[in-house]
């Protein structure tokens, strides 16, 4: 580990110790040449240790000081760094909420199917806003089905979604998608069947720009009608 000293500090320490040799080594006059030597060796040497221990603590507050600062530059985006995240994030950040509908509803359509597979494990706040009538009455027919071993099966039916048009309103920031749904979805309660009826229905889905993203807030069915496919008409 580096020393809690300065530099400054262990330098005035390296000096102190090497002039205490030399005062040290002129005693005795007879034997000066001989331990001079040996001295100035040891002196050397020990100057040289001196001079590599309060070199090492140099290097390591440098060494110290660079890592930090590193460590500063790379926490802290440089401009060349900050300009590719951005040019990145921008093509969605500029993307206007109403141009997300279309592709938002297609992934609703997609979670709304799976949740009928498993509506134990059905995420409620991917597509809804917990907390409101709508979000814990969808929360609730989940639970029902789920308690019930209510299931859809893939490959038993299809539930098919045509979307007609697409309509938005600014100042409330919803947007309504009209469609036509065409249902021949198998539902089943544990090994027997509960619901095997073909519908198709003329509905619409409210979906709410909320925390910036879109959610199913309401659902409303204008025309249902069984055996019959309302979507070819």
């Amino acid at each position: 580990m580096g020393s809690i000293y300065s530099t400054d500090e262990t330098s005035q320490s390296c000096n102190f110790q090497h002039s205490f040799t030399l005062v040290h080594t002129s005693r005795n006059t007879a034997s000066m040449n001989i331990k001079f030597r040996s001295t100035l060796k040891l002196s050397q040497v020990f100057t040289l240790c001196c001079f590599i221990i309060c070199g090492c603590s140099t290097a390591s507050d440098t060494n110290t000081r660079a890592a930090l600062k590193f460590s500063t530059i790379t926490s802290v985006a440089s401009p060349t760094t900050s300009s590719s995240v951005n040019q990145e994030i921008a093509p969605l950040s500029q993307v206007a909420p109403f141009d997300l509908v279309a592709a938002k509803f297609e992934a609703f359509v997609k979670w709304r199917r799976d949740c009928s597979y498993k509506p134990r494990f059905c995420d409620i706040g991917e597509f809804t806003i917990i907390g409101t009538q709508f979000s814990d009455d969808f929360a609730a027919m989940m639970h029902e089905y789920g308690a019930n071993n209510i299931v859809a099966r893939p490959g038993e039916g299809e539930r098919k979604v045509t979307v007609e048009s697409i309509s938005n309103d600014e100042s409330t920031m919803t947007a309504i998608v009209h469609g036509c749904v065409y249902d021949t979805v198998v539902l089943y309660m544990g090994a027997g069947v509960y619901d095997d009826k073909v519908a198709s229905s003329l509905s619409s889905w409210t979906m709410q720009w909320h925390n910036g993203d879109w959610f199913w807030t309401n659902y409303q069915i204008h025309k249902k009608v069984y055996s019959q496919n309302l979507c070819n008409s």
